[in-house]
């Protein structure tokens, strides 16, 4: 199996990469010039692997790889050149590992596929190479990482919802009596607030980038860890998004200020919701935001025919007590001795 290394920011789309993803339902999240996108001025920089059995692509890897060093820090890591840790993670990817492969290869041809990915990965990022994070790792797919020297320990999981029901108002009537009546209050709060536009769909184009990206930025801000650290998405991420019609935006604005949007990627039987940023109350923002962008998101899936909708990681016993499942994760870390 030829495996091929790629440089998004450098390295022009590989052939048949587009058709790999949309004959796999991969998302807009998978697009080549979104990937480069969602580098541009980052301390993280874009890793891809695509596999081949002839001139037919097989299999992908997305990753990023990142500097050990001040953590923040806007200068891009050099390889070859100073310490670096490979994160097999796609920026705004949050429902499981990103990676993919057709569905003919077995559990034993993608484990193989993944070390040989990994000897790439170490001749490619050189001798500062410490090793390979391997994060949002679902149980099924925890044996083609983990092996002896590797360590795994769980992670925070990600939620999904299973559209069970042909309406909004059959799928507040399963939840709790408090979370119904809190949820219905919510929606009809925005819906009367005469000073707030909410806009839903494509082709937003009075929105700006740059203040998206300014927005984002607090939320992830407040999201990061030492041991998930996440690069900010700029500017150029969320332009290339907004001229995608496979991308459906949720905004919020009070006269001429965002005070909050929501992605959704689609896909016709599992959308994705995206990156959410709001302003904090205390901030000029509004606390039902949130809410009620479930809502419409849970809306349009049902509206479109989805079997269920995919919500990523974070406030999970919230989105719980809203009917949603938990898919429980793991992150699994590889020292460069053990890699491949």
């Amino acid at each position: 199996m030829h495996l091929e290394v790629l440089d998004p920011c450098r390295d022009p789309e590989p052939p048949g990469w587009e058709e790999f993803r949309q004959a796999e339902g991969l998302t807009a999240v998978w697009a080549y010039d979104v990937i480069a996108a969602s580098s541009e001025g980052s301390w993280a920089r874009p890793l891809l692997a695509v596999f081949r059995d002839g001139g037919r692509v097989t299999g992908v890897v997305g990753a990023v790889y990142l500097g050990l060093r001040l953590p923040n820090s806007p200068r891009a890591p050099r390889r070859r050149r100073e310490p670096i840790l490979l994160d097999v993670r796609l920026p705004a990817h949050s429902n499981g590992p990103t990676w993919h492969f057709a569905g003919d290869l077995s559990p034993e041809t993608r484990a193989r596929l993944l070390r040989q990915f990994e000897r790439a990965a170490r001749r490619h990022l050189g001798w500062g190479l410490a090793g390979v994070v391997y994060r949002m790792v679902t149980d099924p797919c925890v044996p083609l990482v983990a092996r002896r020297g590797a360590l795994t320990r769980e992670s925070p999981g990600s939620t999904v919802m299973p559209l069970r029901w042909s309406s909004v108002e059959g799928w507040l009537g399963s939840l709790s009596k408090n979370r119904r009546k809190s949820l219905r209050r919510q929606i009809a709060t925005v819906a009367g607030a005469a000073d707030l536009t909410v806009l839903e769909g494509g082709g937003q184009t009075d929105l700006d980038p740059v203040e998206m990206a300014e927005l984002n930025l607090r939320h992830t801000a407040r999201l990061a860890a030492r041991l998930d650290p996440r690069a900010p998405l700029p500017a150029a991420y969320f332009a290339s998004l907004l001229r995608r019609d496979d991308v459906r935006v949720i905004s919020y604005r009070e006269e001429k200020r965002l005070l909050a949007f929501a992605l959704v990627y689609d896909h016709p039987t599992s959308p994705v919701s995206g990156p959410w940023a709001a302003l904090r109350p205390e901030e000029g923002g509004r606390k039902d935001l949130y809410f009620d962008t479930h809502v419409r998101i849970v809306r349009q899936a049902m509206e479109a025919g989805a079997k269920q909708v995919l919500f990523g990681r974070g406030r999970v016993d919230v989105k719980q007590s809203m009917g949603f499942e938990y898919v429980p994760m793991s992150v699994v870390a590889v020292p460069r001795w053990a890699m491949g």
